[in-house]
């Protein structure tokens, strides 16, 4: 009996090392060639597994992609969760300092994710039904620690959320040549940014 015990543990270690290395596999995909990239072969030889065993873990295509994107957007959440729950405990010029730093580095971050799914995935209902519950999420974080600790109005920090969401967007649709002649300096644009999430800020 308790062979036949480790006998499955085994079988289900590996069954969940082979599950990774999809997942692993589809992001990596991802990130080079956005959702046309990711095909059930392509993943299936890049985590050096077969097409079948695709299949039994993730039903399809689709299945693979909703479980990539689940896992994806739960760390983009956990990382924004925590990056607001530090900046919270600091001084308001710091804590705008800190948010606009890290809003930037999510962005980039994980724009590969961001331009797959929240772009080229639009017309799915499925994908489109999780990305809103990110953004929702992140939304309510963000505006929570614009009103409670840097004093704006609802309506300010939801104005506020809007701009940091769009820059965001801007650089999940566009690479910097595509939106204008030469790049803007990281720390130029977070300077500006954090000088309008700072109390008083224009």
């Amino acid at each position: 009996m308790c062979k036949g015990g480790r006998m499955r543990t085994v079988a289900q270690q590996r069954g969940e090392a082979s599950t990774r290395r999809m997942i692993e596999a589809t992001r990596a995909l991802l990130a080079e060639g956005g959702l046309t990239a990711v095909t059930v072969a392509a993943v299936a030889r890049r985590a050096g597994t077969s097409n079948g065993s695709l299949y039994h873990r993730f039903g399809d295509r689709q299945g693979l992609l909703l479980a990539v994107q689940d896992s994806l957007l739960t760390a983009l959440e956990s990382e924004a969760v925590a990056a607001m729950e530090e900046a919270v405990v600091l001084e308001p010029q710091e804590a705008a300092a800190r948010a606009v730093g890290e809003a930037l580095r999510l962005f980039a971050d994980y724009r590969p994710v961001l331009r797959a799914f929240f772009v080229e995935g639009q017309s799915i209902d499925a994908f489109v039904d999780r990305n809103a519950r990110c953004t929702h999420l992140l939304a309510a974080q963000a505006e929570s620690l614009l009103v409670e600790r840097l004093g704006m109005t609802p309506t300010r920090a939801a104005a506020v959320y809007r701009v940091l969401f769009s820059v965001g967007a801007a650089q999940s649709l566009f690479t910097e040549d595509q939106m204008r002649q030469g790049p803007v300096a990281q720390d130029e644009l977070a300077a500006v940014l954090t000088r309008l999430v700072s109390p008083g800020g224009q």
